[in-house]
């Protein structure tokens, strides 16, 4: 494969086109975009070390300084930059959900705000950069070691912990890294929760890992349990009867807590289900639509000073000194929900079921906006959304036509009242922008 650019990620296979020779020039690339010191963290990858060095030494090259965070995911980077703004870049050596011969750099510019990087330079730009400063001029490495703790006492201190200490829970975690495992193990413990601790078999939080959280939850007698992404971005839930929480019951959730007591703006992708609008209006929120994707939705939170954002992946966006997406502070929140209210079971009983599927098919990104046009022109008649792409309303769902964050990939999402319809009108949109 090619190397993958996002707007502020680009990842690959490791020691093929993702190279040392690739982190190296990164490295050079940041340091001159954004000066010195650059904050650098890594998931649990194999191969992290590997890149870490290649990308540490490029940026020392051009004459900046490093911050080693050492094995840290992202909302902590993004935290530990918020409180350190002499930072003036940070990257974490991530692919997020792909698989671990895939590796890569999420980008983040001054105070842990994600920086679409790629959008502004090539990846072929970064490859030709090749500047350097004079020997006596490199840059130092300065590692942080002592800085988790204060990441958990703010977690903890946006919960009521004395409530959650005395429901008593059982839940168990799967995580697919020890850097996730550790942290969210020291919240635990001091929640004072009885805790079972398992890796997933997959980098990405999909249906068959959920499905092995849900047996064990079962088979152990557990209250819920949660799986979180690998780099703590992304979240769901079972239940105590090991049945897998859709991501939009948890948001659903989520949002009828923070707006029984903080009315307003709550920012939602225009793919997001009939649920998450409908549970929204119900709690007296307003809705703000944004384009596809945690970073939309984190910029967008933060552009309208919401009180909550989400999608339907488990990305979760509850802001305050810092705000970003966040699984491990969405697992605090959903524990303390379940505390106060009791069982997770018994209260996504009453949110009926939305089914939506997605696809991607390959397509040029200069052609895109005149198939796009060509798309909305074959549908005359229907109700027509254009955040973000085409958005086709229909009596029992919609379909979704955008530019996925992937260059040169087209997405198609539909929501319908049923699974079967759903992936039906999947195949039919392919197939009809095929034509087209």
């Amino acid at each position: 494969m090619s190397l993958i650019a996002g707007n502020n990620t680009v990842k690959g296979t490791v020691n093929e086109e993702m190279s040392v020779e690739f982190a190296l020039k990164m490295g050079k690339t940041l340091g001159t975009f954004y000066g010195s010191p650059i904050a650098v963290a890594v998931d649990g990858r194999n191969s992290n070390m590997m890149m870490k060095s290649a990308l540490m030494a490029g940026i020392m090259s051009v004459g900046c300084d490093v911050v080693d965070l050492g094995m840290l995911p992202t909302p902590l980077i993004q935290f530990y930059m918020v409180l350190h703004p002499e930072i003036k870049g940070g990257v974490t050596i991530t692919a997020s959900f792909s698989g671990l011969d895939i590796n890569g750099f999420r980008v983040m510019k001054s105070t842990g705000i994600e920086d679409p990087i790629f959008d502004k330079h090539s990846v072929e730009e970064i490859l030709n950069h090749n500047t350097q400063v004079p020997g006596l001029e490199v840059g130092e490495v300065y590692v942080v070691t002592d800085f988790t703790e204060k990441y958990v006492d703010y977690i903890l201190s946006e919960v009521d912990e004395e409530l959650i200490r005395n429901a008593h829970l059982k839940v168990c975690v799967d995580c697919r890294n020890n850097v996730v495992a550790n942290i969210v193990s020291n919240i635990l413990m001091r929640l004072s929760i009885e805790c079972i601790t398992i890796g997933g078999d997959s980098s990405a939080v999909d249906e068959a890992r959920m499905v092995k959280l849900g047996h064990i939850v079962k088979g152990q007698g557990m209250d819920l349990g949660v799986s979180l992404e690998m780099d703590a971005d992304h979240c769901l839930f079972t239940t105590a009867e090991g049945t897998p929480v859709q991501g939009d019951k948890t948001f659903a959730l989520l949002a009828q807590s923070i707006l029984s007591f903080n009315k307003g703006n709550v920012v939602m992708p225009v793919n997001s289900s009939t649920l998450m609008e409908d549970v929204v209006r119900e709690s007296g929120g307003t809705i703000q639509y944004c384009d596809i994707g945690e970073q939309s939705v984190v910029r967008y939170v933060k552009e309208n000073s919401a009180v909550f954002g989400g999608d339907i992946f488990g990305c979760i966006v509850i802001p305050g000194p810092f705000c970003t997406c966040d699984a491990i502070e969405g697992m605090v929140r959903i524990l303390e929900i379940v505390a106060k209210k009791g069982p997770l079971a018994q209260l996504v009983e009453p949110f009926p079921d939305y089914y939506i599927s997605r696809t991607s098919m390959e397509y040029p990104d200069e052609q895109f906006p005149e198939l796009l046009e060509k798309y909305k022109a074959s549908v005359p008649g229907e109700k027509v959304d254009i955040t973000g792409g085409v958005k086709i309303a229909r009596a029992n769902g919609w379909i979704i036509v955008r530019h996925s964050n992937v260059k040169g990939t087209i997405k198609v999402y539909t929501q319908s009242d049923t699974r079967e319809s759903a992936d039906a009108w999947v195949k039919e949109t392919i197939d009809q922008l095929s034509k087209l």
